[in-house]
């Protein structure tokens, strides 16, 4: 595979990954797409913000955490800049996608 650093390449999900790592190495590199992390901020902003309750005379507060707005589903497709650590990630999951430039 190679990729030049700084160019923006299409990554599409060849095969649905099987462990736990592969996984969240793809989660972490499609999360990089520009309308995912739209997505993903518009999350995080729409649910209920904080949950406050007094226990022992003090405030608690929990915050829900938001689910990436990412399927992993043979066909879908990302796009992405191509730093160095992203095609390292790229490079350890090569089996899963399938890279082109755009």
């Amino acid at each position: 595979m190679s990729i030049d650093p700084g160019s923006v390449i299409s990554v599409e999900i060849a095969a649905t990954p099987r462990s736990a790592a592969a996984r969240k190495t793809l989660i972490r590199v499609c999360r990089k797409d520009p309308q995912v992390a739209r997505k993903h901020r518009q999350q995080k902003r729409t649910r209920p913000s904080l949950q406050e309750w007094i226990r022992g005379g003090r405030f608690w507060h929990h915050r829900m955490k938001s689910k990436p707005a990412i399927k992993l589903d043979a066909g879908e497709r990302y796009t992405v800049n191509a730093t160095v650590d992203v095609i390292r990630d790229l490079q350890s999951v090569e089996r899963y996608v399938k890279v082109s430039p755009t």
